[in-house]
């Protein structure tokens, strides 16, 4: 199969497009896999639906390469993104687009990035949907468990935060 480029979205502050407004308006769109990083690259949370072909499946420790490359790959591109910025403090990178997979980032201000894979088919951001998830499902049954400790490298363990996610994402347009 032929090589196709790669090409990356990012947005500065002041643009004019809403993140999320149209997002996930083809009924062609799916949902492969789920990422919460800590500001560490340490992966916190994972979940896979359908997910089309994983060239680390034969190998032993396959989640863990899988998570570093995607956690690597976003650190470098973020250094890219605010080197290229015209201002400092801009919001960053939003998604990274190629003809097979769309990927979309939120980064917090504690540095918690939250990433959803989607196929291509998804027609623009996501960035609203993963505010959503952070504002109201990750900080309602993680951050403010008394359990959660930001400091630890623990993945997140709690099933309401699991239950709510998964209901959220199954309402979702590109959910299938």
């Amino acid at each position: 199969a032929p090589v196709r480029p790669l090409s990356a979205v990012w947005a500065w502050p002041h643009s004019s497009s809403t993140p999320g407004a149209w997002a996930c308006r083809t009924t062609a769109a799916m949902i492969f896999n789920f990422y919460i990083f800590d500001r560490k690259g340490t992966c916190m949370y994972y979940q896979e639906w359908n997910r089309p072909f994983n060239s680390f499946a034969d190998m032993e420790n396959s989640a863990d390469e899988d998570q570093k490359l995607i956690f690597g790959m976003l650190f470098s591109l973020k250094e890219l993104v605010s080197n290229m910025s015209p201002s400092k403090g801009t919001e960053g990178l939003h998604l990274v687009k190629t003809s097979r997979f769309t990927l979309h980032h939120l980064e917090t201000a504690s540095g918690i990035r939250f990433v959803l894979n989607t196929d291509s088919n998804t027609v623009g951001s996501l960035r609203s949907n993963l505010q959503h998830i952070y504002g109201h499902i990750f900080v309602e049954y993680v951050a403010k468990n008394p359990l959660y400790d930001p400091l630890s490298n623990d993945p997140i363990d709690s099933p309401l935060f699991e239950r709510h996610l998964q209901t959220y994402l199954e309402g979702l347009s590109c959910f299938r």
